[in-house]
């Protein structure tokens, strides 16, 4: 069943998802964090730092914790990224990259993929959809706005041009490129110390799929999004140096 939101999906995402087996891209990410992480990580090649701490039967939420303690960084933050929703994964995606743009800016282009990943966010509506395909294009599709572009134009729908019988895209294209684009504003964020702040990320990420931090859900709160991610940001680092402090003890 889809999600109402408060600028309901048009009738063309609509007909495409409900009729022609589409992606729900809102889901319950709550619940994506209880099943077992070995049903996804089938989905991703576990590295050579988070293979002898691979548990398929815990739970994502686990393993994501299990590899964070263990340093595997890049699979923790690839388990999530494939276990979000789609739309809990673009809000992720976007707070770091935000965060990222605050240290060190992004060329114009890049930033205004962000803000068509954030218009669709807002309304998620097959011409915003489809302008995040085009923004991700002249962002260069190697680029953190070319990921996060094509992550949206990959959420939902037909990868077909519009006049063409729908091409629906594999479920776990949007959430790979979610994790892309996470790693990406780590390197953007500090090249050297990347890892750490992969790690702040991915636990940005897991306060999302908790609902800590809810998605947007109004127009009025797009404004909100550059000022509110890196104080949202430094939450995270601060709570993870107190943890760390205490765990010395």
């Amino acid at each position: 069943m889809m999600a109402e939101y408060p600028g309901a999906l048009d009738s063309i995402i609509r007909e495409t998802v409900q009729q022609k087996g589409g992606i729900d891209i809102d889901g319950d990410a709550r619940a994506s964090l209880a099943i077992r992480a070995g049903m996804l990580t089938e989905l991703f090649e576990v590295g050579g730092e988070g293979l002898p701490h691979l548990n398929p039967g815990l739970s994502v939420e686990r393993q994501i914790e299990a590899w964070l303690d263990a340093g595997a960084v890049a699979d923790a933050r690839r388990l999530l990224a494939h276990a979000l929703p789609p739309r809990h994964a673009m809000w992720w995606a976007l707070l770091a990259l935000v965060e990222a743009h605050g240290r060190v800016p992004y060329p114009d282009k890049v930033v205004e993929a962000f803000t068509g990943v954030r218009d669709f966010l807002l309304n998620p509506s097959e011409e915003a959809r489809r302008a995040c395909h085009d923004l991700a294009e002249a962002a260069d599709a190697s680029s953190a706005g070319g990921a996060i572009g094509y992550a949206a134009f990959l959420s939902c729908g037909s990868m077909a041009p519009p006049d063409c019988p729908p091409v629906l895209p594999k479920a776990h294209l949007c959430g790979h490129l979610c994790g892309v684009a996470v790693y990406l504003a780590s390197v953007q964020f500090d090249p050297i110390h990347y890892k750490e702040h992969n790690a702040q990320f991915v636990r940005l990420g897991l306060r999302v799929a908790r609902g800590e931090l809810a998605l947007p859900d109004q127009p009025a709160r797009a404004a909100e999004l550059p000022a509110a991610a890196p104080e949202l940001v430094r939450e995270v680092a601060r709570a993870d140096r107190a943890s760390a402090h205490r765990a010395s003890f």
